[in-house]
């Protein structure tokens, strides 16, 4: 995954200054809107979820829940979640896929701590010094993107998140997950899991989406 990664920021300055960030506001919308341009989020987010979803295939993780005539759903629908932090890791990076299963039921495959690129994994550390956890433990995939979600620095992505970043900016809609005004969809994915799309305004996105594509 770090080389998909490499390749794409290849050539890409990805180091804004404090300073400049601070005294110009021109600037840093200039650097975003550059950033943006340079770096083809949902490519680079479409080739990281190919990569985890065949590391899933290959280890034969397998939805949650059985059928009374014991077989399993036949459901292809995954939740990437997706980080991202303007200082450790201003690239789009999938820490996990979470596959749904039978009634709300979730299994999540991802990156543990230390398959972490390095930037993320130093936010991950300074986030469980913060909160007094253990540094030291190299914590599994499902746990790793549980801390980032709590800290707002991630985000599970449903359809209406992808619309809303097409319309405004990927690095906008993280802005606005960071500052507590977009939902992480934490809560209603661990809850209702396949349901978390049952509500409107991601029915209508998730429909748009399939006649995009």
């Amino acid at each position: 995954m770090n080389d998909i990664l490499l390749v794409i920021i290849e050539g890409i300055n990805l180091q804004f200054s404090g300073d400049v960030m601070e005294k110009d506001t021109e600037k840093k919308d200039k650097l975003v809107q550059d950033f943006e341009e340079k770096i083809d989020w949902e490519l680079a987010l479409q080739l990281q979820i190919n990569e985890l979803s065949c590391l899933a295939e290959n280890e034969g993780i397998q939805r949650p829940g059985i059928f009374s005539n014991g077989r399993r759903t036949s459901s292809k629908l995954i939740y990437p979640v997706l980080a991202y932090d303007a200082v450790h890791c201003p690239y789009p990076t999938v820490i996990g896929l979470i596959l749904t299963g039978l009634q709300g039921k979730t299994i999540m495959v991802g990156l543990g701590k230390q398959e972490l690129p390095l930037g993320l994994k130093t936010c991950l550390d300074e986030i469980l010094d913060f909160e007094g956890m253990a540094v030291e433990v190299h914590w599994k995939a499902a746990d790793v993107a549980d801390i980032l979600l709590e800290a707002r620095i991630a985000t599970i992505l449903l359809p209406e998140d992808v619309m809303f970043a097409r319309q405004n900016g990927w690095v906008e809609m993280m802005a606005l997950v960071r500052e507590g005004e977009r939902s992480t969809h934490r809560l209603v994915v661990a809850k209702m899991g396949r349901m978390a799309l049952a509500f409107e305004k991601q029915k209508k996105a998730y429909k748009k989406l399939k006649e995009d594509s």
